[in-house]
């Protein structure tokens, strides 16, 4: 599911600060959406595709993950695995 300029779009599993907590979103992403850092703007899941683009994003509930470090221990579940597996799989024709 290569964008028209060739870019391959990426998972991530992505944490946005904001106020008083975090936000946790996975996804498919133009890899240039994944910069990280003080400044940086969100996350975007557009994806492009040779006719428009596509989106694909989970959100958590809020608060999903009592802290970071609770979101990094549920990246090694079955479910975090299974769900990242789902959206790879995703094909667009």
């Amino acid at each position: 599911m290569a964008a028209p300029d060739g870019a391959e779009p990426v998972f991530g599993f992505v944490v946005e600060s904001y106020g008083d907590g975090d936000a946790y979103f996975m996804g498919l992403s133009d890899p240039r959406s994944l910069a990280q850092g003080e400044g940086v703007s969100s996350w975007c899941n557009l994806v492009s595709t040779a006719n428009g683009g596509l989106s694909t994003r989970v959100l958590f509930n809020d608060p999903a993950f009592p802290n970071r470090g609770a979101a990094r221990a549920w990246m090694a579940t079955d479910q975090y695995v299974q769900l990242k597996a789902l959206l790879m799989s995703l094909a667009y024709a």
